[in-house]
């Protein structure tokens, strides 16, 4: 994460990545995961009232109990918000 001012506008450009390998006992089968995700955006602050965010996801996750042997699910996502503060 950056912050930076540029003619009285903030601009915050990000990058986040998970990754898990675990279970959750207290969930049915005690589920194994694997989880890895990385996250690229931008939050850009007009004034101090109105922000944008643009925000692109890419996943690969797998999660497995006896019930599903081999269950992986990979994609990609893209969030954009607007957001009014006051």
């Amino acid at each position: 994460m950056y912050k930076t001012e540029v003619k009285g506008q903030t601009l915050i450009p990000f990058v986040r990545y998970q990754y898990y390998d675990g279970g959750k006992k207290h969930e049915k089968d005690a589920r194994s995961y694997n989880v890895n995700d990385l996250e690229i955006g931008v939050e850009w602050q007009l004034n101090k009232n109105f922000e944008l965010v643009a925000d692109y996801t890419i996943s690969n996750r797998r999660y497995e109990d006896f019930a599903k042997q081999d269950n992986k699910q990979t994609g990609s996502l893209l969030r954009l918000q607007a957001q009014l503060n006051f």
